[in-house]
């Protein structure tokens, strides 16, 4: 399975991913970020495939499944690039939405089929697959 993590930050969700068996790949726009990232890869004994710092618009292929915990207006802004991103049949998981927005980030990705909708205190995640 192949994953990429747009907006990476410290790279937790792409490490739990690689420790899965996952191959991986991160993105961040802040280099901070992807240092970071790098750094907790190491920590943990464990290995990317590609990181660059930048958005998803430099990836070079598709994805089985696509991790995004990014705040609602960037989702919403990346919308296109990030669906088209997820290959065929694949997953988007878009999480780090406020309940005043998953319906507004709900309806920019409505041309994949909605699969699981998590709600915790006010903070939604959306699983998403592309058709």
């Amino acid at each position: 399975m192949t994953l990429l993590d747009v907006g990476c930050g410290s790279g937790i969700l792409s490490i739990a991913a690689r420790k899965c068996g996952a191959i991986v790949d991160l993105c961040d726009t802040d280099e901070q970020a992807t240092q970071s990232a790098k750094e907790n890869f190491m920590l943990n004994h464990e290995d990317f495939h590609r990181m660059w710092t930048g958005s998803v618009q430099k990836r070079e292929r598709e994805y089985d499944v696509v991790v995004a915990n990014i705040i609602a207006d960037v989702l919403i802004m990346l919308s296109s690039d990030l669906t088209k991103a997820v290959k065929e049949g694949g997953l988007l998981i878009l999480s780090g939405i406020l309940d005043k927005y998953v319906d507004k980030v709900e309806n920019k990705f409505s041309s994949m089929k909605l699969v699981e909708k998590y709600q915790k205190e006010e903070w939604f995640t959306l699983v998403l697959q592309r058709n």
